[in-house]
C-alpha cells in the first residue's frame, strides 16, 4: 500500500514504586476517557497481578456497548524486549497507549524500558504519611534516572483517594513544586471507583450516577494536561487496515458537552 502520514501515539506511563497507590485506577480510567472521546486506545498491563486484564475483561463481557479498548497482558511476555516488540505491533494504529506499570524499583531493567518508551508519566499518590514518603523518594530516583536525564519528558502527579486537604498533602505539594513538577488533578475517596472498576468501566462514562460526573472536571484536567505536554507528532508509516469492530462510538463533543452539563 501507498504511504501516508500518520500521528504517533501517546505512550502514557501510570508509574510509582509504592503498590496500592491507585496505578490500576488511574490506567483504566485513563483509557476509558480517551476511548470515550472517539480515540483509539490500548491498554497495556505490565503488572503480574493483571488487575488491568481482569478489568478489560469484564468490560469485553460487557452486554451493554461502550468504547472499544485494546488491552494487552503485556507481562506474560517471555522475554522483556519480545514483549515490548509484540505489544508495539498488537497495538499499531492507536491514538493512546496507556501503560499500567507494576511497582517497580527505578533500577530493575523492565522500568528503564518502560520510562524510555513513555512520553508523558502520571504518577498517583495518595495521601498517607507512609504513601508520600515512598513518592517522594521515587520521584527522586525518576528525576536523576539516567534514562530521564537523557530525554526528560513530563512527569505530573496526581492524588489518589482524598478525603481532605492535609498537612502531608501540602508537604508533597510544596516538594513537587521545588522539583518543577506539576500536581495535575485529584481524586476523591469515593465508592464510584470501586462501582466502575466491577464493571469494567471509567467513571467518565457513568452519566447516571452524580458521584460519577463530580469526578468529570479532574479527569478532564488530567487528559487536557497530557495532551498539551505531548502533541500529536506525525510520522510516514505504511498505511494499514483498521482491525475489526473498532468503530469510533462517541465523538469528542459529546464528552465535552456531558462535561459542560455536570461541571
Amino acid at each position: 500500500m501507498d504511504s501516508t502520514k500518520i500521528s504517533s501515539p501517546r505512550h502514557i506511563l501510570v508509574a510509582n514504586g509504592k503498590g496500592g497507590c491507585g496505578k490500576t485506577t488511574v490506567a483504566t480510567n485513563l483509557a476509558a476517557a480517551y476511548a470515550s472521546t472517539g480515540q483509539q486506545v490500548a491498554l497495556w498491563d505490565y503488572d503480574p497481578q493483571a488487575s488491568t486484564q481482569y478489568w478489560a475483561e469484564i468490560r469485553h463481557a460487557r452486554e451493554e456497548a461502550c468504547a472499544p479498548i485494546e488491552a494487552l497482558a503485556s507481562f506474560k511476555g517471555p522475554r522483556l524486549r519480545e514483549t515490548l516488540s509484540f505489544s508495539r505491533r498488537a497495538s499499531e494504529g492507536c491514538d493512546v497507549i496507556v501503560i499500567d506499570a507494576p511497582s517497580l524499583s527505578t533500577a530493575s531493567a523492565q522500568f528503564e524500558n518502560l520510562v524510555r518508551m513513555s512520553d508523558v508519566i502520571v504518577v498517583p499518590v495518595m495521601a498517607s504519611s507512609i504513601d508520600i514518603r515512598a513518592s517522594k523518594r521515587f520521584i527522586t530516583d525518576l528525576l536523576t534516572h539516567r534514562i530521564y536525564r537523557a530525554r526528560p519528558r513530563p512527569i505530573g502527579v496526581v492524588g489518589n483517594r482524598i478525603a481532605t486537604y492535609s498537612a502531608n498533602y501540602e508537604k508533597l505539594e510544596q516538594f513537587l513544586a521545588c522539583s518543577g513538577i506539576a500536581t495535575i488533578s485529584q481524586f476523591r475517596d469515593t465508592p464510584v471507583y470501586s462501582e466502575a472498576a466491577d464493571q469494567g468501566i471509567g467513571v467518565i462514562e457513568m452519566s447516571d450516577n452524580r458521584a460519577a460526573r463530580r469526578e468529570y472536571r479532574a479527569w478532564h484536567t488530567l487528559t487536557s494536561w497530557i495532551d498539551e505536554q505531548t502533541p500529536r507528532q506525525s510520522t510516514n508509516t505504511q498505511a494499514r487496515p483498521r482491525a475489526a469492530g473498532r468503530k469510533v462510538q462517541h465523538g469528542a463533543e459529546q464528552i465535552d458537552q456531558t462535561h459542560k452539563n455536570n461541571a
